[in-house]
């Protein structure tokens, strides 16, 4: 056992120093590749276009802090088990910022379409010696692409300020476009709503353009059937109808105002139970008071003995009197909503101008030639063995046909691709 221990040590420490031997050898060969490398990197760190950096800091509404549910959620600890569902406020707005509605109208507003690349590059330079054809048109999304690796938006988890920083070749560009990523983040975030308030007024609008259209066919229906019968008035019934068309257009404006509070609410917030009881009693009124006659709703109040023409007259009187109604309170509803949003503006603000880079922020010379010179010392240490194998190798009767087979090969098959190139 002792014996074999130290058969297989001793062949380890032979191996090792074999190894050492062959790299003592192919020093000179070594260091030859490791300088070439050097040398290249030198070279393209000296021709890189330098990379500059504006950075700009915004301030979000309410410091970014989060609000409600979220608040008290993460006080209590809670917060970091609901993860990403309590987005801070400042979350929101580096979404927005790296969205593709502010990188294009970025794009746009500084003519990055049509803008040429600036600076020394290697794709470049290889189309530089490839023949000139047109000119190709660029495309809008690799030009975006391009742009969101340039621009970098991170919130601070402590403050909730953001950090946007943008690279460019040149120094001027890169001030501009940080100005112009803050300008147009905020552009966009005053036309989409984002806040609970600016929701619901979203959905208010919707729902006024669909009850002002409804409004104007009970207004036309009403009208015709004045003008084919010449009836005004049912005689004492309208008023009652007007009524209950005033209660029924209550009705739906609550529940209009119901759905729209459900839109970011769940059951379980207060504001929700409150409209949803407000709704409830309401109903419960409308029903008690449409029962009255035995009738059906449209029928109204003491409008069961009417003929039929005044029930047609009453009925489209009645949804006449709904809509209008209906329409007056979500106007209500609309204002109330608009105020509540000025109240609680979704404001960004910069604090301060865009920095102006006096320092490039890239490439980083003596880096590129330190990686660089330990990827040359690496490679060259491998190519070492590699033409150590082929020199020993060669001197091998068994190998060497082999590796001349191998050297015809590939000698006539660059002699077949020189032919077809020709």
């Amino acid at each position: 056992m002792t014996d074999n221990n130290y058969t297989n040590d001793e062949a380890y420490e032979i191996s090792l120093l074999d190894l050492f031997v062959i790299l003592l050898r192919q020093r000179w060969f070594v260091a030859k590749i490791a300088t070439a490398f050097a040398v290249i990197a030198i070279v393209y760190a000296l021709l890189a276009t330098p990379i500059y950096k504006s950075t700009v800091l915004i301030m979000p509404p309410g410091g970014g802090a989060k609000s409600g549910a979220a608040a008290m959620l993460a006080a209590s600890g809670m917060g970091d088990l609901l993860g990403a569902s309590l987005a801070t406020t400042s979350d929101t707005i580096v979404g927005v910022i790296k969205s593709p509605a502010v990188l294009d109208r970025v794009i746009d507003a500084n003519g990055l379409m049509t803008r040429e690349a600036e600076g020394f590059s290697i794709i470049g330079l290889i189309k530089s010696f490839l023949p000139k054809g047109e000119k190709e048109e660029k495309m809008r999304s690799k030009v975006r692409a391009a742009l969101s690796e340039n621009v970098q938006a991170n919130a601070d988890k402590q403050s909730g300020i953001i950090t946007v920083s943008v690279k460019d070749t040149s120094q001027d560009m890169a001030v501009t476009l940080a100005q112009s990523v803050f300008d147009e983040t905020l552009s966009v975030m005053q036309e989409v709503a984002i806040t609970p308030d600016a929701q619901k007024r979203l959905f208010l609008e919707e729902q006024i353009k669909n009850t002002g259209k409804e409004l104007s066919q009970a207004e036309n229906d009403l009208v015709a059937f004045q003008k084919r019968t010449g009836m005004m008035s049912t005689g004492g019934a309208p008023s009652d109808v007007t009524a209950l068309a005033a209660l029924q257009a209550r009705m739906l404006a609550k529940e209009i105002e119901l759905r729209a509070a459900r839109r970011f609410a769940t059951s379980e917030n207060p504001q929700v139970k409150r409209l949803q009881a407000e709704y409830d009693a309401i109903r419960r009124q409308f029903q008690a008071d449409s029962a009255k006659t035995g009738t059906v709703p449209l029928s109204g109040v003491g409008l069961s003995k009417l003929p039929e023409t005044s029930l047609e007259y009453a009925a489209l009187f009645r949804e006449y009197k709904f809509r209008e109604r209906l329409y007056q309170l979500l106007l209500n509803q609309y204002e109330s909503a608009k105020i509540n949003e000025l109240n609680d503006p979704l404001l960004i603000q910069a604090l301060g101008a865009p920095t102006y880079p006096e320092l490039k922020d890239s490439p980083k010379r003596t880096k590129i030639v330190i990686l660089a010179t330990l990827l040359g010392i690496f490679m060259g240490i491998f190519a070492a063995f590699i033409r150590h194998f082929f020199s020993m190798s060669s001197e091998d009767p068994e190998v060497a046909p082999k590796l001349d087979y191998i050297k015809s090969a590939i000698q006539s098959d660059l002699r077949w691709f020189s032919r077809r190139k020709k």
